[in-house]
């Protein structure tokens, strides 16, 4: 997906906040207050501070920017819950790793000035569909921003998983489990399992196993017209968890099926953000005796 730029900036009258700790609350209030521009705080946010706050459906219907004040699961759980909606967020980094928010407290004010001049770009990376399937039943719909992982349920257990590409099976996965990922989220748990590092606005998603029982199994890369779904194999208990946020047992459907569509958030960045050099920050990638 690219990067585009847009008028978020112009009659900017209402900005809504969600936060994961209160403490910063006060001052982003003040900051755009200074500048004619009302906070609305949803309300869990609010609870923070002993203040009655705003449902996300309500700030959405008064404003088309949130600022997510915490760190990347802040975040993500933001952008799910507003996905479908014409609604732009903004990471202000208040957590601790912070691949996703770029912008910290005391950066607010300088990106500020170049947002008010239109000095920004909006990123759109794509988010995993995720289907849950009964025979019978309605079927549940989710998205994942960053992942969606099929794993044992119990420390004594193993996770063993028919996967099927497009309807034909081509694979089981038998040990701690399975990560689907989106390009977004290849370098969350997804690394961690030593899975690949993808370009997050790219239109391909991966799937990496878990300490897999096999030698053989390896991440595997697609593009984003595939689907995989997912059957449990002898009624294991594994569990389905989607961004670390949404747990869901795995006996209580037929199939699971995921893939990347065109569901997407939209992410207000700095111009010309360099997503490399964010990774080389993260990862201490390049170093070399202090050389440049």
């Amino acid at each position: 997906m690219k990067k585009e730029n847009i008028n978020i900036h112009k009659n900017l009258k209402i900005i809504g906040l969600v936060a994961k700790n209160g403490e910063n609350i006060a001052v982003i209030e003040e900051f755009f207050a200074s500048r004619g521009i009302e906070i609305l705080v949803e309300k869990n946010s609010a609870k923070k501070i002993g203040k009655k706050g705003f449902s996300l459906d309500e700030i959405c219907k008064k404003t088309n920017f949130i600022i997510s004040l915490g760190g990347d699961g802040t975040l993500i759980s933001t952008c799910r819950q507003v996905v479908g909606k014409d609604v732009y967020v903004l990471g202000i980094h208040d957590g601790t790793l912070g691949f996703l928010t770029d912008i910290k407290m005391n950066d607010m004010q300088s990106f500020f000035t170049q947002f008010f001049a239109g000095i920004y770009e909006i990123e759109r990376p794509l988010m995993l569909d995720v289907v849950f399937k009964k025979n019978g039943g309605k079927n549940i719909k989710r998205v994942a921003f960053n992942d969606v992982v099929i794993t044992r349920n119990t420390i004594s257990s193993m996770s063993k998983v028919d996967t099927y590409l497009n309807g034909k099976y081509f694979n089981t996965y038998y040990g701690d489990g399975v990560i689907v990922s989106s390009p977004a989220g290849s370098t969350a748990y997804n690394m961690s399992a030593n899975g690949p590092i993808i370009y997050p606005l790219s239109n391909v998603f991966c799937i990496t196993p878990i300490c897999s029982h096999s030698l053989t199994q390896r991440p595997l890369v697609l593009p984003n017209e595939h689907e995989l779904s997912f059957k449990n194999v002898d009624e294991n208990e594994v569990a389905i968890v989607i961004d670390g946020q949404d747990v869901f047992d795995m006996n209580k459907f037929d199939e699971v099926c995921i893939h990347l569509g065109n569901t997407h958030a939209n992410l207000i960045r700095h111009l010309n953000r360099d997503y490399f050099s964010v990774l080389k920050e993260k990862l201490h990638w390049g170093h070399n005796g202090g050389k440049a």
